[in-house]
């Protein structure tokens, strides 16, 4: 989080986080199938981004501009426990963040700080900037940001993967097959972020809608319904 020197000019924002930026940390396929994905997501705010840097002790200053490192497939793995055998009490739900044993997500969070750091240091933003308030200039080292980012660190409410999609015969963890379908179960489908077999590296949102009109396409087949080819459209603007 970063002071300006100067208000943001009024009508500039429409939603206060009106950029992103994505990085590729690792080299090709580190992970053996990722490829090129960017690893390393940031939220652009052109407004005190301060839920956690407030509760540390941070100022919060009137004008300011924000980009906060996310880890979008992180390789920490959490645990999703039942409490009850009523299905009306709601599991419990333990993130695990940074937990990975290779250190990925630790390095991860590090490196989106610094790359934070190196974009604020380019036009246009370094001629707004009057000084960074958190981390701080005082917070150099990669153990002192790693502390930083595990302190302000929190779900950014797209939890998924806890229905994972697989080979049910083989995979003791998949959920649902290739069809959705639940394991075990007559005539019932998953269509939620709770398939995925592994984290996008973007809001999952698109995801989910994708996952939701093949579900319907595959419900549809088993009634009948058969997809009629339609032509595509060049359309010129």
């Amino acid at each position: 989080m970063w002071e300006l020197n100067t208000p943001v000019p009024a009508n500039q924002t429409t939603m206060d986080s009106d950029a992103g930026i994505f990085l590729r940390r690792e080299l090709p396929n580190a992970a053996g199938f990722d490829g090129e994905v960017a690893d390393i997501m940031m939220h652009c705010y052109q407004i005190p981004f301060c839920l956690n840097t407030a509760r540390l002790g941070y100022d919060t200053p009137i004008d300011a501009f924000c980009m906060t490192p996310n880890i979008p497939r992180p390789r920490s793995r959490g645990q999703l426990y039942l409490t009850s055998k009523d299905p009306k009490v709601k599991p419990a739900l333990d993130f695990k963040y940074f937990t990975d044993p290779e250190g990925y997500d630790a390095a991860t969070i590090v490196a989106g700080l610094r790359a934070a750091r190196e974009v604020a240091k380019q036009e246009p933003f370094k001629h707004w900037i009057k000084r960074e308030v958190a981390p701080g200039p005082n917070v150099n080292t990669d153990e002192e940001l790693s502390e930083y980012g595990r302190k302000v660190a929190h779900t950014v409410y797209h939890p998924a993967g806890t229905t994972k999609m697989g080979d049910v015969e083989k995979d003791e963890m998949a959920v649902v097959d290739s069809q959705l379908r639940i394991r075990g179960l007559k005539g019932a489908r998953i269509a939620d972020a709770g398939v995925f077999p592994a984290m996008t590296t973007i809001n999952p949102m698109l995801t989910v809608l994708g996952i939701g009109e093949r579900a319907a396409e595959m419900i549809a087949e088993e009634a009948g319904w058969r997809r009629r080819d339609r032509p595509v459209r060049a359309y010129h603007l």
